[in-house]
C-alpha cells in the first residue's frame, strides 16, 4: 500500500492533463440489426487514446467504440454521452480486463441484453482487491463512484478468465448467479481474449453469443 499513497501523492502534486474528453465514443453503424457497445481496456500508454477493440464486430453489427480515456475503471465515464449515441433498446456488451469491468457497469445503467467479459477485475479498489497489480491506476482515480462490480438480475453476463491466481481470485468475488455465467481457459493468463483468437475462437464465440 505504500506504493499507492506514494503515487497518490504524485498525481496530487502533478496531475495528469488530457487535452481531449474523459470518454470518447466512434460509432460504426452498418444498418445491422444488433448494437453492440465495446469498452476498451487499458490499450497502451496512458498518454494515448486506445484502439477500438473487437473491430471485426462490425462485420455483423452496429458497434459504438467507448474509450474510459483515464483508465479510471468507470468512475470518470460519461454514462449521458454514451446512451446519447445508442438506438436501439436490448443492446449488447463487450469489454477485456479495465473494458470488461466498464462492460458490466454499464448493464446498470441501460438495458443491456447481453454482456461478455474476458478477464474482468472484481476491484481495483485497494481497499477491496487482493490484488496490486493496478495499483498505480487506482492511485490516479481521483473520485471513487463504482468501488466493485455490480451486477443485474435482467441482463445475462458471459465471463471468461484464465487460470492464474490472479484471474481466480477476481473470478471467485463474483456472486454465483443464474444469469451469470463464468469459464475458465486453461494454460492462460490475464490476455483470455488474445488467447482465443490466437485458437480462432475468439469471434465465432462473441457471434454465436450475441446471436
Amino acid at each position: 500500500m505504500l506504493h499507492y499513497y506514494i503515487k497518490k501523492l504524485q498525481y496530487l502534486i502533478k496531475p495528469r492533463e488530457y487535452n481531449y474528453p474523459k470518454t470518447t465514443v466512434e460509432y460504426f453503424f452498418q444498418c445491422k440489426k444488433r448494437d453492440v457497445v465495446s469498452f476498451s481496456s487499458i490499450n497502451r500508454s496512458k498518454k494515448i487514446i486506445q484502439t477500438n477493440e473487437f473491430f471485426n464486430l462490425t462485420k455483423k453489427f452496429n458497434v459504438l467504440f467507448v474509450k474510459d480515456i483515464e483508465r479510471s475503471w468507470f468512475n470518470s465515464i460519461n454514462i449521458k454521452y454514451i446512451k446519447s449515441f445508442i438506438k436501439k433498446k436490448n443492446i449488447y456488451c463487450i469489454g477485456h480486463s479495465m473494458g470488461a469491468f466498464n462492460a458490466i457497469m454499464f448493464s446498470n445503467f441501460f438495458s443491456v441484453k447481453k454482456v461478455i467479459a474476458f478477464s474482468p477485475q472484481f476491484s481495483i479498489y485497494p481497499f477491496i482487491s487482493k490484488d496490486k497489480t493496478y495499483l498505480n491506476y487506482a492511485a490516479s482515480i481521483k473520485k471513487w463512484k463504482y468501488k466493485k462490480l455490480k451486477f443485474n438480475k435482467r441482463t445475462k453476463y458471459y465471463l471468461i478468465f484464465g487460470d492464474t491466481a490472479n484471474e481466480q481470485y477476481h473470478m471467485d468475488q463474483i456472486p454465483n448467479l443464474k444469469n451469470i455465467k463464468k469459464i475458465v481457459i486453461s494454460k492462460c493468463n490475464h490476455n483470455s481474449a488474445s488467447k482465443l483468437k490466437k485458437r480462432g475462437e475468439l469471434y465465432p464465440l462473441i457471434n454465436k453469443y450475441f446471436n
